[in-house]
């Protein structure tokens, strides 16, 4: 797609919905035809793109010809005794080779013109599209990065570490952080700690060993059993 300074406007055309050859291979070229009505006169002017001017009409024919476009009236423009000036314009088919489709007065549509010239990429010629001044915008705050810190551990166990305390850590987060003392019922069960641990690399001794340190008394198997108050029989 050709881009071209101090081209004129033609807004005043896109209401046009049916145009000669003549006049779309005109506007194609950026050239007015209501200031240079016809190719001949583009050519005589040496107006600006005249060539693609032609250029274009021939493209528009052959398009035509091939059925690629199809004209609301195509016409040819012959010679004919006994008619004022002699030529004439006449009805033709586009695969009539005996007569010669006449720009100027075959009529096709802005609907068939533009579907051809989108199918088979035709380079037009376009204004530059205008450059649009910068206007002051406020710049959109910097984001700020927060890095994540790594997950605290259940316990502060200052700076100590063993595979025992990591199982320790490790059900307190999976297994009692949900537990609820008005609630015993939310308390994982013994079967529930051994194997969470188990699957976690624990041995047997050392699955049983944190479970009995992270339950509670009351929850234990048996419970707390009261003492036995001495009796008088007893002393």
């Amino acid at each position: 797609m050709d881009y071209e300074g101090d081209l004129p406007n033609l807004d005043h055309w896109r209401s046009v919905m049916e145009f000669t050859v003549e006049q779309a291979a005109l506007l194609m070229a950026m050239i007015d035809p209501f200031d240079i009505e016809s190719l001949a006169e583009a050519k005589r002017l040496r107006a600006p793109r005249w060539k693609k001017a032609h250029a274009h009409s021939l493209a528009i024919v052959s398009a035509i010809r091939q059925g690629a476009i199809s004209p609301v009236a195509c016409c040819a423009y012959v010679f004919e005794e006994g008619q004022w000036g002699g030529w004439t314009a006449v009805a033709m088919k586009p695969s009539d080779r005996t007569l010669e489709i006449s720009p100027a007065h075959t009529i096709i549509t802005r609907a068939s013109l533009v579907n051809w010239i989108a199918t088979e990429k035709v380079q037009v010629t376009k204004p530059r599209p205008r450059q649009v001044a910068p206007t002051a915008t406020r710049q959109p705050p910097v984001p700020i990065t927060i890095e994540a810190k790594p997950e605290p551990l259940a316990l502060p166990y200052h700076g100590h570490r063993s595979e025992g305390l990591e199982f320790v850590d490790e059900a307190i987060k999976q297994l009692w952080s949900t537990y609820d003392e008005d609630d015993p019922s939310t308390a994982p069960t013994q079967a529930e700690v051994v194997k969470f641990l188990r699957d976690k690399g624990a041995g047997a001794n050392m699955a049983e060993a944190v479970n009995l340190v992270l339950r509670p008394a009351h929850l234990r198997r048996g419970g707390n059993k009261g003492k036995k108050v001495p009796t008088s029989v007893d002393q």
